[in-house]
């Protein structure tokens, strides 16, 4: 991205001890989370969830050196929400802001340990992968919205560079529908300071390299910044194609791009991408 010293040599150094104090406090703030999981009652657990959620991804998000700007009114706590998607630290953020569930790729819940750590901050896991799926993810939407609880989705299925807002798909856009909820919206955006490349590459999730590789690159930053814009007016809908049709509208009218690195240095990076995941996935 920059053969400028100080994001190559100082930022090295600076994602290193950053990466480090990340696993800490990560690992610490999970402690926590199963600890109460396991010693509060189930009713009181599910009670207190959204406040213990909130407080252990700030102090998540602060250790990755994240800074939210917030624009607008938070939508209330038993909303369904949908975003555009940008990167891994999305949950993070929205998480700090809101304490609500999500629904998350169900190889996420295959990793021993980190599984049952999403499970304690209310993560639902899905298979994003399969069509006769579908049945059971809305059986998860259903219940979790029935018990007034709040719900984050991004439609668009997966992260980008924030350019633009890809089409939302319309599967998950049934059970509004189906319970006559309206759906609130918000977008969200990344900047790096001036002097350093653009947070399109360095914390945009576009092409999937290994997640270390990626957080250790997005802790080169001196600092990142998240901007986060509330919608005033949820949208409802009598069919899922217009109600996901009027949510990317309103969506993408309200995002703005993030700056974006040349195609030239874009396709280098891509290479990288895919020679490291070679390597550490094989095929």
């Amino acid at each position: 991205m920059s053969r400028n010293p100080r994001h190559t040599i100082i930022g090295a150094l600076r994602g290193y001890f950053r990466l480090l104090y990340f696993a800490f406090v990560f690992a610490n703030t999970a402690i926590i989370a199963l600890f109460l999981r396991t010693v509060l009652p189930i009713p009181a657990y599910r009670k207190r969830r959204r406040e213990i959620s909130r407080g252990l991804a700030r102090i998540v998000l602060f250790a990755s050196n994240i800074r939210i700007r917030r624009e607008g009114t938070p939508p209330p706590p038993d909303a369904l929400v949908v975003a555009n998607h940008v990167s891994w630290a999305d949950s993070f953020t929205f998480l700090s802001e809101l304490g609500c569930r999500f629904l998350t790729n169900h190889l996420w819940g295959q990793i021993a340990g980190f599984g049952t750590v999403l499970r304690a901050a209310g993560a639902a896991f899905i298979n994003r992968m399969s069509v006769k799926s579908i049945g059971h993810t809305h059986r998860v939407m259903r219940s979790i919205l029935q018990r007034r609880e709040m719900l984050m989705i991004f439609p668009e299925g997966r992260t980008s560079r924030g350019a633009t807002v890809r089409t939302f798909k319309t599967a998950l856009m049934q059970v509004p529908v189906e319970l006559g909820l309206p759906v609130y919206w918000a977008t969200v955006r990344y900047e790096t300071p001036a002097t350093w490349p653009p947070a399109s590459a360095v914390i945009g999730w576009e092409e999937w390299p290994p997640l270390i590789t990626h957080i250790y690159r997005a802790f080169h930053a001196p600092r990142i910044i998240c901007r986060i814009r509330y919608g005033t007016t949820p949208i409802k809908a009598d069919d899922r194609r217009t109600l996901a049709a009027a949510l990317h509208e309103v969506v993408s009218r309200t995002h703005r791009a993030m700056p974006q690195l040349p195609d030239e240095t874009l396709r280098r990076l891509d290479v990288v991408s895919k020679v490291t995941r070679r390597i550490i996935y094989g095929g």
